[in-house]
């Protein structure tokens, strides 16, 4: 088996934080959080160690590849969505068309829970249609308890690569989340222990979310579903277009 040097992974955050100014003009200037207290501060060792082992009979890749983007999508599958559901699943899939073909999705809803299982993304854009179609508008919006599940999918999935490659969560919602204090202890662990990229497009929400943390995630506001689609376009499209991470200096 031939072995890998292990990533850089401070370098790799720095390159993370770095393509989170994609959608600049979209942030909102207030937060519901302070971005620079002691909760949100890289811990560099533990991102050093980010992702945990495999697990039990999980087999890693040999030849892991270190251009791969894994995407997990939070869909917003709440009962507030009403009648924005088909165009949400319709925006949902056209974000997957500008993801690379080598890459790796899952889907993911605040209450449907698995939409779409860890795929290639060649794969995902045949079974995606078909597993949407039973997804309705139901519930609250968990968004913290499902972050959470988000995480601990693509961490499965970066212990299967070792690390190698790009790993974003992109979460859509149209509402204040049911389980806030959760949503802000996810997003603080998620951001000090990895470099795990955070993306949000927010549907008729004003400043002060949770997940709006400028220079650390990415907030999009956007005011109806109309603009779901190419806000989910442009952070599935662009956030691949970034230079390597060996082109990030590492600063002290």
């Amino acid at each position: 088996m031939q072995s890998y040097p292990k990533r850089p992974r401070r370098a790799a955050l720095l390159g993370a934080l770095a393509a989170l100014t994609l959608l600049a003009a979209c942030q909102e200037d207030e937060t519901a959080a302070d971005a620079t207290s002691e909760e949100f501060r890289a811990d560099w060792a533990a991102i050093d160690a980010w992702p945990p082992a495999a697990e039990d009979g999980i087999d890693t890749q040999a030849e892991p590849d270190p251009e791969r983007v894994t995407t997990v999508i939070v869909l917003d599958d709440s009962g507030s969505m009403g009648s924005d559901m088909e165009a949400a699943k319709d925006a949902v899939l056209t974000a997957v068309e500008q993801l690379p073909d080598s890459g790796r999705i899952s889907v993911l809803g605040l209450n449907s829970g698995m939409i779409l299982e860890p795929s290639d993304v060649i794969d995902a854009r045949l079974a995606l249609p078909g597993a949407l179609i039973n997804v309705q508008p139901n519930g609250n919006t968990p968004l913290g308890s499902t972050l959470g599940e988000a995480y601990l999918l693509i961490s499965r999935e970066a212990a299967q690569q070792r690390g190698f490659g790009t790993y974003r969560i992109i979460v859509t919602t149209d509402g204040k989340a049911s389980d806030e204090d959760i949503l802000l202890q996810n997003t603080a662990h998620i951001l000090k222990n990895s470099p795990v990229q955070v993306s949000t497009i927010g549907l008729g929400i004003g400043a002060g979310h949770p997940l709006n943390l400028p220079g650390l995630t990415t907030y999009a506001a956007i005011d109806n579903v109309a603009g779901l689609a190419d806000a989910l376009k442009a952070v599935a499209a662009e956030q691949t277009s970034f230079q390597p991470i060996t082109d990030f200096t590492e600063v002290n």
